[in-house]
């Protein structure tokens, strides 16, 4: 017998080892950017926030070693 009053457990969507939380300020023209490419990646806004970065930290690390 299932009980109608059970917690279905919530899925965790980030990556293991994916336990700091930064929070961001950004204007309502980068937001609407950000759920665009978020709906188009069919990923949530915090992923899609995540791989964003990730591929700015990438880019970033290629332009300063290029640099040097």
């Amino acid at each position: 017998m299932t009980s109608s009053n059970a917690i279905t457990p919530k899925p965790i969507y980030a990556p293991k080892g994916c336990t700091s939380t930064v929070l961001t300020r950004m204007t309502e023209d980068e937001r609407s950017d950000l759920e665009r490419i978020a709906q188009l990646e069919m990923r949530t806004l915090s992923a899609t926030a995540r791989m964003l970065m990730l591929r700015g930290i990438a880019e970033y690390d290629q332009d300063t070693l290029s640099a040097e």
